[in-house]
């Protein structure tokens, strides 16, 4: 039977680009994986051991025995000695894991290199041309030379078939993934307990239904209403409304009636005027008051505002003094 070149990719958790772990067959034992990558980096493990991840969902491989397909990416960590296991070393040893699983040992056959020969740094900006994940590239330099080509294609279609079969089983017993943008089915829990009286929902600002039992759970063209508790603003300036205005912010109250604030308009009045009268009152008061000399307008006698100084006599006059007196003067002329 011919032998398939394969390939995994690894890195450790602080580095930056992946490597590339070559083998024989459709997937890699975690023990051999990890023989392979302390022999590439030439680490010993007298006192760590190390654990590998899938670089895409995080879970760990736990046993020895489990299959790496290929073409798949892991991340390798270094982890402080747990009691009775040991440390990475026992990879190292020349030994085998407790168990070995029956997984296509004629297919992937002896993981060579080591010297760590087949570990090299991947870049995928430098391999353009890849090995297929779904099209197997059988050996060209183990290929038996007794078998035909059909025979060949054959028992590459065999290959994979075995290997998916035993994937299958492996993912039957695993958790299902789900992407972090991936929306998650709407599920409405029953609801067991008595609804208070006074409860508000704070989605929809509505009472009569639990926020699990929202009807707008699921509406993405529904615009979340934020409901706030009135702590802070007296209750002269809360008014009680059955239905939420729109463009208005509502609030509810420890009672969860619907309010909302509005201006204390007797407040506002009262303020109001007695600003007039305090303006009213300096007007007055400005009036009876003598007006220095120099502070005095030459037109209106009055207190200078925005004061002006002729050009030709070099006298102050007031502004709104001074237009009018030109306006005056361009009448009688013009």
């Amino acid at each position: 039977m011919s032998q398939i070149i394969s390939q995994i990719y690894y890195k450790f958790k602080s580095a930056k680009d992946y490597d590339t772990l070559t083998f024989d067959g459709l997937g890699i034992s975690v023990f051999d994986a990890k023989k392979e990558i302390l022999t590439a980096k030439k680490l010993k493990g007298n006192d760590f051991d190390i654990i590998v991840s899938h670089a895409e969902s995080g879970e760990d491989y736990q046993e020895d025995t489990a299959t790496i397909p290929r073409n798949t990416p892991i991340v390798v960590k270094r982890v402080p000695t747990k009691p009775g296991k040991g440390t990475a070393h026992r990879y190292l040893e020349g030994g085998g894991p407790t168990t070995q699983r029956n997984y296509a040992a004629s297919n992937r056959g002896n993981v060579a290199s080591s010297n760590g020969s087949m570990s090299k740094t991947f870049d995928p900006s430098k391999q353009p041309q890849q090995v297929s994940r779904l099209t197997p590239t059988p050996s060209t330099q183990q290929t038996d030379e007794h078998q035909t080509e059909d025979d060949k294609i054959q028992a590459m279609f065999a290959q994979s078939k075995e290997f998916w079969e035993i994937t299958q089983e492996q993912m039957a017993s695993k958790p299902a993934l789900r992407r972090p943008n991936q929306v998650r089915p709407s599920v409405k829990p029953p609801v067991q307990k008595t609804l208070p009286p006074n409860y508000v929902c704070y989605r929809c600002g509505q009472k009569g239904h639990w926020i699990q039992a929202c009807p707008t759970n699921g509406d993405r063209s529904f615009d979340h209403m934020k409901v706030r508790k009135t702590t802070g603003i007296p209750r002269s300036f809360l008014q009680k409304v059955e239905q939420v205005p729109p463009g208005k912010g509502v609030l509810v109250t420890q009672d969860g009636n619907l309010v909302i604030a509005q201006a204390n308009e007797a407040a506002w009045q009262k303020f109001h005027a007695r600003q007039k009268s305090y303006v009213t009152s300096n007007e007055v008061l400005e009036d009876t008051l003598p007006i220095p000399a120099d502070l005095q307008c030459m037109l209106c006698s009055r207190l200078l505002k925005e004061a002006v100084i002729t050009p030709c006599c070099r006298a102050s006059f007031c502004d709104e003094s001074r237009l009018s007196f030109t306006n005056k003067l361009l009448s009688l002329f013009f």
